[in-house]
């Protein structure tokens, strides 16, 4: 997993994800308490010459009043979406279910329109309203937080005890027998899991890959901060590549440069690129290159980027597997012979979702293996 070598997220819906008071309750039961670095509980929008900031009233009721005042915020606004939230029959499309009722007004085109597309990594309103509304149920119980240290704190929390190999590509997988083949030779296991994301699965076991959302994030170091806020900042307008962005050093001074600040860029990407990380300024962000997601990012601030500095720039072509109506589903797994398949392409693509089909998983393999074990002896 490329976020072990990482300091900070490899993208944006990484830190967006609340893992906080209450919400992911599967990244919280395997990793345990951590040195949590919260987000403000706000989100800063651009609209032409002004920023307004919108703070959750559930945690600032007195909020309420400056909300209102935005012009982003109605109480029809609000009665429609909550309209739009409530779970259906039938799943549906999250746009079309914004549309049915009749949530349309300032606060879904300007607000939560751009903050879910950086959410699910897609503008078109084409994720499961199911699954839209377990993330807002989320959101609403959590608080977005980093970990210091990086994100590399939670593969090491999750492999603490466990015999980890690194650099042993995989090539190929015995589904049947439970083995898998790699340049340093062949091993073989009383039971396997197979958790190499969606496309690597897929390619693993011969299946058809899952449709993914790609991503570009870029990361920027400045001597100024563009804000002083560490909300999430977007464009009401989407006048540009950029769709959410946040000075991440406000909330996680620890994954900036020396003495800089750290802003985050999240941009939806187009086409079939290569994984990797980049610092050379190009990328797969719709066309965009590192000029006009710096021009974007300083309209969106009102802030001169000249002397930014960009760290690097993260494309990622799996970010997120869709989930479309009809998908969503929680502690899902797949199976092909006698392996175990698990990871959020199973109907929940965020880091709990991933989390929770693993658990699943294991508690799969501890029920075969006791079913094999001689009367009196446990699954270890």
């Amino acid at each position: 997993m490329s976020a072990a070598g990482s300091r900070f997220p490899l993208s944006i819906p990484w830190l967006c994800f609340p893992w906080g008071r209450g919400p992911s309750p599967h990244l919280r039961r395997e990793a345990g308490p951590a040195d949590l670095q919260p987000f403000p509980r706000a989100i800063r929008v651009r609209r032409g010459g002004q920023i307004d900031e919108l703070v959750d009233p559930t945690r600032h009721p007195r909020s309420v009043a400056q909300d209102l005042r935005s012009g982003l915020v109605s109480p029809r606004d609000l009665a429609a979406a909550r309209l739009a939230l409530q779970l259906p029959s039938a799943d549906r499309r999250r746009g079309d279910a914004f549309d049915a009722a009749g949530f349309r007004g300032p606060l879904r085109r300007h607000v939560v329109d751009p903050f879910l597309a950086g959410v699910v990594c897609e503008a078109e309103g084409s994720t499961s309203l199911r699954f839209t509304a377990w993330l807002a149920s989320m959101f609403l119980r959590g608080t977005p937080s980093l970990p210091k240290g990086g994100m590399r704190r939670l593969p090491e929390v999750l492999a603490d005890g466990l015999d980890v190999r690194l650099d042993h590509r995989v090539t190929a997988v015995d589904t049947v027998a439970s083995g898998v083949s790699t340049p340093h030779g062949d091993f073989t296991g009383r039971a396997l899991v197979l958790a190499a994301g969606p496309i690597g699965a897929a390619c693993l076991v011969g299946e058809q890959p899952p449709v993914t959302h790609p991503t570009t994030t870029w990361w920027f170091a400045t001597d100024r901060a563009p804000s002083h806020s560490g909300a999430i900042h977007v464009d009401g307008e989407s006048s540009g590549p950029v769709i959410t962005t946040a000075v991440v050093s406000h909330a996680a001074p620890d994954h900036a440069p020396a003495g800089q600040h750290l802003v985050a860029a999240l941009a939806l990407a187009d086409g079939d690129v290569t994984d990797g990380d980049r610092a050379d300024g190009q990328a797969a962000d719709r066309g965009a290159d590192e000029q006009q997601v710096l021009a974007h990012l300083g309209h969106i601030y009102g802030a001169d980027t000249d002397g930014w500095r960009t760290l690097a720039a993260h494309r990622i072509p799996q970010m997120l597997p869709a989930v479309v109506p009809g998908q969503f589903a929680h502690g899902r797994i797949g199976y092909r012979d006698e392996a175990v398949l698990c990871g959020d392409q199973f109907g929940n693509a965020s880091i709990d979702g991933a989390v929770a089909s693993g658990q699943a998983a294991a508690s799969e393999v501890i029920r075969r293996l006791r079913t094999q074990m001689p009367e009196g002896r446990t699954a270890q």
